[in-house]
This record gives structure tokens, C-alpha cells and sequence, in this order.
């Protein structure tokens, strides 16, 4: 079963559970904090990976970096996966989850890359373009990328707008070129 599948299915069992228990936010801060963890921390994903490192080693671990700072249905997860020998799901869970409660709340995550910093303007159009787009409330993350010399590129979920003065020469170069 693939990684996707397997971390989709415990990230919706965790969100159905936060949702009845009514910690729907205090779980989503833990899975936050615990993807944060795992992006900064390679060693840690490694270590969840290992097949030398036992089972009990890796909740001793989990156990002294979270049982005390995350809500008891988030660190709940943890020990479940463990049990069944998975730990290397628990970055893709996280991940997961945070996708599903965006979902869940009603956001709309799009990502908009552009050669220089957005003014205030320009992010509020950029939002507003993709709020029409989707009926949604926008988390907008934004990233620079100073080889696109100009204009920007847009992403929403699977959709992507590139209107990058780099993708326009491009396509006038391939252009000339037949």
C-alpha cells in the first residue's frame, strides 16, 4: 500500500477523532509543530525509517521530544503507528492532517512564486483571484524566485497559472527554433 494511501487514511481517523473530542485546533498546532520538526530535523526522519532501530527505541524517543508539549489525541497517533510498526508514516500523517483541516475549514492553499517581494495590493488581488476561483478562504504562501525575471507563477492545488517573463521567452525561443 502506498505511503499516500496508508498516511491519508490515519491523518482522517485522527481528524475524525479531533473533531469529536472537539481539539480539532489543539491538533493541528501539534501536527504543525511535529512537521516542522521533521523538516528541520533529517536525523529524526532517518530514524523513523531505520530497520535497525527498534520500535521501542523510536516511542522513547517520541515519548521525551512530545509527550509533554502535544495534546493527548495528537501524541495518541504516535503510539498507535508505533504499535503497528510504521513509524516512518508519521511525517506523511502530519502532512496529511494538515491538508485534510485546511479542507476541513474551508482553505484554500495556493502558492504564488514571483521575481520580487508582492505589495500589499498585489497580494490582496492574488487572493482575491483565487478566492473567486475556488469559494474558499486563501492561505497564500508566498516565495521568490529572481530567475523568473518578471511576472509570476500560481499555484492551486493541482492547477498551475505560469505568466513568468522566463516561461514567455522560453516559448518565443522554442518558437524560433521550429
Amino acid at each position: 500500500m502506498s505511503e499516500l494511501i496508508v498516511a491519508h487514511r490515519y491523518a482522517k481517523s485522527l481528524l475524525d477523532l479531533a473533531i469529536e473530542k472537539k481539539v480539532v485546533e489543539d491538533v493541528y498546532r501539534d501536527m504543525v509543530s511535529f512537521q516542522e520538526t521533521c523538516q528541520n530535523s533529517k536525523e529524526l526522519v532517518l530514524a523513523f525509517k531505520s530497520p535497525i532501530i527498534k520500535h521501542g527505541t523510536k516511542m522513547t524517543i517520541l515519548s521525551k521530544l512530545f509527550k509533554d508539549k502535544f495534546h493527548a489525541v495528537s501524541y495518541s497517533i504516535f503510539e498507535i503507528i508505533t504499535r503497528k510498526n510504521r513509524e516512518q508514516f508519521l511525517p506523511a500523517i502530519a502532512k496529511q492532517f494538515i491538508e485534510l483541516y485546511t479542507s476541513y475549514n474551508g482553505i484554500q492553499k495556493a502558492d504564488v512564486v514571483t521575481s520580487s517581494a508582492l505589495t500589499e495590493e498585489q497580494r490582496n488581488q492574488v487572493i482575491a483571484i483565487v478566492k473567486e476561483y475556488s469559494g474558499k478562504d486563501v492561505q497564500l504562501h508566498e516565495s521568490i524566485d529572481e530567475s523568473l525575471i518578471g511576472g509570476f507563477i500560481l499555484r492551486v492545488g493541482d492547477k498551475q497559472v505560469d505568466d513568468s517573463i522566463r516561461r514567455k521567452l522560453n516559448d518565443l525561443k522554442v518558437s524560433f527554433a521550429s
